[in-house]
Order: C-alpha cells, then sequence, then structure tokens
C-alpha cells in the first residue's frame, strides 16, 4: 500500500505545481450563436482503448505437512511457499465518466474496466520457513505439475481531478490529472495439477496417486488504487463534443485471496495467493459531452 503512493508522490507534486501556477486562468463558456444556451460545466464521457500491465508477482503458501517423494525432506514439512512471475499481454481498457468544469479545474467520477491475459512462469518453491526443496534424485517416482492463469480483470471506481490548460484561439485543451479509487480485481483461471507416478517398482509406501492435487480457482480483491493521467482534447466545430486523447498510469494494491482444492492428499486443505507489483498503463480515446443550460432558467 505505500509503495502504491510513493510510486505516484513525484507526479502528484509536479501535478500540483503546475496547478497553482494556472489557478487564474479561465475557460472561456461555449454558446450558441444567440446566446440562449450556455455551458453548464457538467459533461458526461465515454472511452477505449489498449492497455498494458508490467510483470506481476505471484506468491502462494499452504500448511501442508506432506513430504512428497520427490523431495528431499530434511525433516516433517510445515508447509510450502511457492513463486511465478506474471507477464500480462496485451489488454483493453473501457471506462465511463460524469464530470463538472470548474474555471481549469475539473472533478469527475470514472467507473472503469480493464482486461487481459496473463503467462505464467514458475520462478521457485521453499518450504514454509523459506528452505529451499530440492529434488530427490533417487526417488521411484515422477512428477508432472501443470500451472495456468486466464486473465486479469480490474474493475475501478475512481474520484479524479484535472487541471486543463486552455490555449487562446485554439481548439486543443492539454491536461493533467490524478485520481484516486477503490478497484476490484479477480484473477480468473488461477489453475495448478500435480500428478504423481511409479517409474520404478514396486515404489514402496503410499500409493502414487495419492500425491495429486488440483486446483482451479478465480481469486477476487478489493483494493485501493491511484491513477495519474495526461492528454488533451480537441474540440469539434462549435459542438458540445470534445474529442480527447489520454494516456495514464494506475498503481493498485495487493490482492489477496484464499483458495481451496479440487483433489489434495488433505480434503480440506487451504492455500493463500498474493499478486504484488499490479499496475496498468492505458492508451485511451474519449468522446465527451458537455451540457447545457438556458440563460435565465
Amino acid at each position: 500500500m505505500a509503495s502504491m503512493f510513493r510510486r505516484l508522490a513525484v507526479t502528484g507534486f509536479f501535478f500540483g505545481v503546475a496547478a497553482t501556477q494556472g489557478a487564474g486562468a479561465q475557460n472561456a463558456s461555449a454558446q450558441s450563436p444567440g446566446g440562449a444556451v450556455r455551458d453548464s460545466g457538467w459533461y458526461f464521457a465515454v472511452g477505449g482503448g489498449a492497455n498494458r500491465t508490467g510483470v506481476l508477482k505471484q506468491a502462494g503458501f499452504n500448511r501442508d505437512d506432506i513430504c512428497y517423494p520427490t523431495n528431499v525432506c530434511p525433516r516433517q514439512p510445515d508447509g510450502y511457499r511457492w513463486f511465478y512471475d506474471l507477464d500480462p499481454g496485451s489488454g483493453a481498457v473501457f471506462d465511463l465518466a460524469v464530470g463538472r468544469s470548474l474555471n481549469t479545474l475539473r472533478l469527475e467520477v470514472s467507473a472503469s474496466s480493464i482486461s487481459g491475459s496473463i503467462q505464467e512462469s514458475f520462478t521457485g518453491i521453499t518450504y514454509f520457513d523459506g528452505t529451499p526443496v530440492m529434488p530427490a534424485e533417487d526417488s521411484d517416482y515422477a512428477n508432472r505439475a501443470e500451472t495456468a492463469v486466464d486473465g486479469l480483470t480490474t474493475r475501478t471506481l475512481s474520484l479524479n481531478v484535472y487541471r486543463d490548460f486552455p490555449r487562446a484561439g485554439s481548439r486543443l485543451t492539454p491536461y493533467l490529472g490524478i485520481g484516486v479509487g477503490v478497484s476490484n480485481v479477480e484473477l480468473a483461471g488461477l489453475y495448478f495439477r500435480s500428478e504423481y507416478s511409479c517409474i520404478r517398482e514396486p515404489c514402496t509406501g503410499r500409493p502414487a496417486a495419492e500425491f495429486n492435487s488440483h486446483q482451479n480457482a478465480d481469486l477476487t480483491d478489493t483494493v485501493w488504487s491511484g491513477l495519474v493521467q495526461a492528454g488533451v482534447d480537441y474540440h469539434l466545430d462549435d459542438s458540445r463534443y470534445v474529442l480527447g486523447l489520454n494516456v495514464s498510469y494506475r498503481t493498485l494494491g495487493d490482492l489477496e485471496a484464499e483458495a481451496g482444492y479440487l483433489d489434495h492428499p488433505f480434503p480440506d486443505e487451504r492455500n493463500f495467493t498474493m499478486i504484488s507489483e499490479m499496475d496498468h498503463w492505458s492508451l485511451t480515446v474519449r468522446i465527451k459531452y458537455r451540457l447545457g443550460v438556458r440563460d435565465g432558467s
């Protein structure tokens, strides 16, 4: 959580400086030719575009005390910890917003959805106390493991503040923005299957199948998120439509979730997963519609 806000601090500082330096500037009010309708300051916006998520870190653990036959167990295990890198592919972003212009500042409430696929790469496993798990070279058993993740979806409700930089005689309005919000994060289709087989008879001990485990779960959590963004708006003729291009960076707190197994040597065994270093870079095209009011109403 603390690291999330540290990543926003520098950008937020420069945003504040820019807002202070231009606080006296005013936006021109849009009027119809007859002057009967003027801009109310309220607007609706809808946008969509492309998203890229950085490499995520997955860490999990359980308190499984079984010594599996393909491992060297110096003592009775008290649990296991495992680690993966999650490399997301390109994804899509969609957002809806309602806002209000106050001179050169804008306040906005937005709802967004970001989704994309993920590739999972195994990086290590230890016992619960951190001791590395070493393979048993002379084991009579073999193990085959499969892992996969379907995708990551982030749904966010945020409050954003923008500073517009209008240019006299130009339809282009650059801006900077910051925001905070609450995100529902779903890691879908977290899949794991581990199967054991006997490769040298008689494989004394428990039957190989008794060591098998299988998990297929969707993990969800609600976390805080922070947002910084920059963009430019283009006012279309004298209409109330504004076309915009927005670049944003969103950082999120860690997803933490608990799940069970479909198959495990202990049927009621639970495991815990944490996904960290979650962030999103997005490029979005937005269309904004400004609401008008009649003078004297």
